[in-house]
Formats: structure tokens, C-alpha cells, sequence
């Protein structure tokens, strides 16, 4: 008889099969295929709050595609606001920045599972200094715990991550995926300085079955450094709402001055 290396975090869950960590990690690649726009609370933890720039606490939070944000605190007060679409495109900011040569989600195609999850995606322009906080970006993208495509069959142990667990939940009224989460040899974080699941740690991942982002992120267990990796927590308000431009322009174009040659 089996007997688990560590307690169960869903006892009443099957051990995940092939076709199950299949659709878990074809998810985790889905997120910029899978909406237009997001509406969100987000929970700032304290080790990564800047409280000179107003971003602590929860904050709400508009994004459209990878081109524009708006962030309100709990008082509703604009705390930053950025977007890309009016962006001066001169010859500097083609040799600027890989923005300029890597394309949006939008436009490119990935390899669809036959649910019309993502088997394996391309490579896509990042959110490149659009958001106020960088771990934002794996959370709104948690690619890095399954790759950007499948591991090779030869290879048992390429995956970025062990899946000891998986279940399905609804999450605060929404419908997801729950996988309890080691990291691999081959993990590789997309933000230097974050990783979604800490190396030597079993951690709690919950993804949004309809948005593909995370929901949660919880250390279970692993080497007391890496227990103080916070909780993480956000809350989808609303997916693929219409914002017009002036949602995300510091000035609307209207109020800007008219220059004439």
C-alpha cells in the first residue's frame, strides 16, 4: 500500500491522471487567450505593499489585454494608471524595447486541447513595465508551473512542476482548479525576483477555470525560509467588460492641446 509523503490537502480528491494534469497545465498557458479584459481585487501582501506609492491593501483593478490598467484603492482613489496603445512608435522605440517585435496574445495562434485550452503557446509580447508590481505578472500568467508547452514523453521529470494533488472547487462563487504543487529541476520563474511556487515547498495553486489567472497562492509546507512566502489572493469581478480609452489616459484626448503648423 501507498502511503503519501505528506498529509493530503483534498483527501477526498482521485490521485490526478494523465488527462487531468494535462488540462491543469494546458489552463496555467490560457490566461492571455481567455479574456479581453479583467476586472479584479487584488490583497497586496505587506512584503511586497509600497506604501509611498498608495499600493497596499486590496485595490481594484481594470486591464485591457496587455495595453492599459487602471488601479483604485479601497477609497476608489486612482493610484496609477498607465496604458501603451497611444504610444509614439519613431524609429527609438522599435530598438527600444522587444515590444516592438513581439505581438500580442491577439494575434497570434497557439495550439488549442481539445477543450480550447492552450496545448502549447507561443512566444508573445509581456506586460513590459505595464503594471505598478512586478509578481502581478505571474499571477495574471501563471505559464511558468506548466511550460509553454508539454514536456517531452521521454522525459518523466521535465515538467516545471509535480502536481501531488488536484481537484476541482468553486473558489469564492467561481469555478476552478485547485493542484497542490511541488517545483521541478527545469522550473523557471518569469519574474526574476517571484516565484509562483517556491522551490522545496508544496503549495496550494487555485486557477480560474474561466480567466486561466490565480486565484490563491498558499505555501503548505517546506523549509522554514520559504514559509513566510505569502499568501496571495485575488478576486475576479468581472471578465470581457468594454473600457473606452479615457479609463486608462491620465488626459483625454479632447483636453489636450491643439497644435497647428
Amino acid at each position: 500500500m501507498d502511503v503519501p509523503s505528506a498529509q493530503l490537502y483534498f483527501p477526498g480528491s482521485p490521485a490526478p491522471d494523465s488527462n487531468a494534469r494535462r488540462r491543469f497545465r494546458a489552463l496555467a498557458r490560457s490566461a492571455p487567450w481567455l479574456s479581453t479584459s479583467l476586472k479584479f481585487e487584488i490583497d497586496i501582501p505587506e512584503e511586497y505593499s509600497q506604501p509611498q506609492r498608495n499600493l497596499t491593501g486590496s485595490v481594484t483593478v481594470k486591464i485591457r489585454q496587455r495595453e492599459a490598467i487602471a488601479v483604485h484603492n479601497e477609497s476608489g482613489e486612482l493610484v496609477f494608471q498607465k496604458e501603451t496603445f497611444s504610444a509614439q512608435r519613431s524609429r527609438d522605440y522599435l530598438a527600444a524595447t522587444s515590444a516592438s517585435w513581439k505581438l500580442p496574445s491577439t494575434l497570434l495562434t497557439p495550439v488549442y486541447t481539445s477543450d480550447q485550452l492552450i496545448l502549447r503557446r507561443p512566444e508573445i509580447a509581456g506586460f513590459d513595465g505595464l503594471l505598478p508590481l512586478d509578481y502581478w505578472a505571474t499571477v495574471l500568467d501563471p505559464v511558468e508551473i506548466a511550460g509553454t508547452e508539454p514536456a517531452a514523453l521521454d522525459l518523466a521529470f521535465d515538467h516545471p512542476t509535480y502536481i501531488h494533488e488536484l481537484s476541482d472547487i468553486v473558489h469564492e462563487g467561481r469555478q476552478a482548479i485547485a493542484a497542490v504543487l511541488s517545483a521541478g529541476y527545469s522550473y523557471q520563474a518569469s519574474q526574476a525576483n517571484f516565484r509562483l511556487v517556491p522551490a522545496d515547498t508544496r503549495t496550494l495553486v487555485v486557477l480560474d477555470l474561466s480567466t486561466g489567472v490565480c486565484l490563491l497562492r498558499q505555501v503548505l509546507s517546506g523549509a522554514s525560509s520559504v514559509l513566510a512566502a505569502p499568501d496571495l489572493r485575488l478576486r475576479i469581478l468581472a471578465q470581457d467588460e468594454y473600457y473606452i480609452n479615457s479609463h486608462f489616459q491620465r488626459e483625454h484626448w479632447l483636453d489636450q492641446p491643439v497644435v497647428r503648423s
